[in-house]
């Protein structure tokens, strides 16, 4: 697909502390992937320093969007495509709920590394609000989303800007940031010149516009597999001796195990590593889906 076909509006709503001035480099490969729209930086209150204020301004400005989106003329609310980076994700997804409701739709909406809750009950609405599929692009290693949000962040559940949905949504496709973007994006910023730091702050907005224009020009690599998340993992090889663990379900060289006395359960890629952990409920959605990808990756 050309992200340029028959887009006349672009608006990008950044996250937390990006909100009130727009960065050239963000703007110039946001106007590059989307080259014959019009790439317009929506501002919002989200430089507290506090998350939770940044947080409850994020939900009163997705309000807000969604009225000034109903209240348009609907040829121009169809040819309106929405790109959002971790709360501007959020606040995307709540606009388009809130839209589909009323049988409101724009023409897209891109959710990069969207910073809200992997169970969130908008997931289920925020398709409706669409006409064309919404691209969701999370990234299994983002450290901001997978660990500081999951801890610190005092919502219920992981990221779905890290984790993706244990369940599949009508018109709501995932994509997975490759865990080479790190490497092959450059970043001017000095911080960015240390190739450790570089790949602790790979939350940052330029790695997921890259890809998406990648995507855009049908340039995107192959998908990796995303295993999603119950609790915060470090991805670690085992043993896997088969003492303590009882296999629940093998498949392609992956594994869903269940630990014999505390009954929680693990994924273990083909290489033996353990890339997810958490009760068994949520562990086989998690396994599902991963054979789902690698059915895919199967058929390409």
């Amino acid at each position: 697909m050309n992200c340029d076909d028959m887009i006349d509006e672009v608006w990008y709503i950044p996250g937390w502390l990006r909100s009130q001035k727009p960065i050239k480099s963000i703007m110039r490969v946001a106007q590059q992937t989307f080259p014959h729209a019009r790439v317009q930086f929506e501002m919002w209150d989200g430089e507290s320093y506090v998350w939770s204020v940044a947080l409850a301004n994020a939900e009163k400005e997705a309000w807000r969007i969604a009225f000034e989106i109903a209240v348009m003329p609907e040829v121009k609310r169809r040819q309106l495509t929405l790109i959002g980076h971790s709360l501007g994700a959020r606040m995307i997804i709540r606009a388009l709920a809130l839209l589909a409701e009323q049988q409101l739709q724009i023409k897209q909406a891109i959710l990069m590394g969207a910073a809200l809750p992997a169970d969130d009950p908008d997931l289920a609405k925020v398709g409706k609000g669409s006409r064309l599929p919404i691209w969701a692009i999370c990234n299994p290693k983002d450290v901001v989303l997978r660990y500081i949000y999951a801890v610190a962040g005092g919502e219920r559940d992981v990221a779905f800007g890290a984790n993706g949905s244990l369940h599949a949504h009508q018109n709501l496709q995932e994509y997975v940031l490759p865990a080479s973007i790190t490497r092959d994006v450059d970043i001017s910023a000095i911080w960015a010149k240390i190739a450790f730091v570089k790949a602790l702050a790979n939350h940052h907005e330029l790695f997921y516009f890259n890809y998406l224009k990648q995507l855009c020009n049908n340039e995107a690599p192959t998908r990796e597999i995303m295993v999603p998340q119950s609790f915060p993992t470090f991805p670690q090889r085992v043993l896997d001796r088969g003492v303590w663990w009882r296999v629940l379900i093998e498949d392609a060289g992956w594994k869903l195990e269940k630990h014999i006395l505390t009954g929680h359960c693990r994924i273990l890629n083909p290489q033996k590593v353990r890339t997810a952990w958490g009760w068994e409920g949520k562990m086989r959605l998690a396994f599902d889906k991963v054979m789902r990808q690698v059915r895919l990756q199967e058929e390409r």
